[in-house]
C-alpha cells in the first residue's frame, strides 16, 4: 500500500514537472496556426480566384501532427472575403486542390507525392520544417527562442502566381529571391 502511494505521488510530481512542456507544445501549435492564418491575410490571390471557388480558401494540412487541433479552429473563419475550408492532405491525393498547404516537419517525407501535386496545382506551401526544399516551400516557420519567426522564398510564391504584401515581407526574418 505504501508503495502505491509513493508511486502515485511520483506520477503526480512527474505530471506537474512535465505540464509546462505539454502546455508549451499546445501553445506553440496554436501560435503556428495563428501565424499561418495571418500570413494568408497578406497573400495577394489572383483576382476572382477565391470568388470562383465559391468563396472558399482551401487550406490543407498534413494529418495527425501536433498542429492539427490548432488548425481546426481556423475552419470556417473569414479571410479576405472568403471562408477558410480545412482539409487533411492524404497520400492518395484525395484532397481537393488546395490554395495553401501547411506541411508539418514530421509529415513532409511521408506525403511528398501529395505535396508535390498540390504545389504543381499552384498551392502556396508553408512548413515548420527547416529542411524544407527552398525551391518549393514559400514560407518556413522557425522556432527562435520563445518566438516563431518565418523565412520567405519568393520564387515558389511567384511560380504559384501569387504575391505577398510588402508588410508581410518586412516581418520575415529573411526573404530570398
Amino acid at each position: 500500500m505504501r508503495f502505491l502511494s509513493r508511486l502515485a505521488a511520483g506520477v503526480g510530481w512527474c505530471a506537474l514537472l512535465l505540464w509546462p512542456c505539454v502546455a508549451r507544445t499546445a501553445d506553440e501549435a496554436q501560435l503556428k496556426a495563428a501565424i499561418v492564418y495571418n500570413i494568408l491575410l497578406f497573400v495577394e490571390w489572383p483576382p476572382g480566384l477565391l470568388a470562383a471557388e465559391g468563396g472558399k480558401l482551401v487550406l490543407c494540412i498534413t494529418p495527425g501532427g501536433a498542429v492539427t487541433d490548432a488548425f481546426r479552429a481556423l475552419n470556417g473563419r473569414e479571410l479576405r472575403g472568403a471562408r477558410v475550408t480545412l482539409h487533411r492532405l492524404a497520400g492518395d491525393n484525395a484532397a481537393p486542390v488546395c490554395h495553401a498547404v501547411f506541411v508539418e516537419a514530421a509529415d513532409g517525407g511521408r506525403l511528398a507525392g501529395a505535396v508535390k501535386s498540390q504545389r504543381a496545382a499552384g498551392a502556396l506551401l508553408l512548413s515548420d520544417d527547416p529542411a524544407s526544399p527552398a525551391d518549393t516551400t514559400a514560407i518556413v516557420l522557425h522556432r527562435v527562442g520563445s518566438r516563431i519567426a518565418f523565412d520567405v522564398n519568393l520564387r515558389p510564391v511567384r511560380q504559384a502566381g501569387l504575391s505577398l504584401s510588402s508588410k508581410l515581407l518586412r516581418l520575415a526574418r529573411t526573404v530570398r529571391e
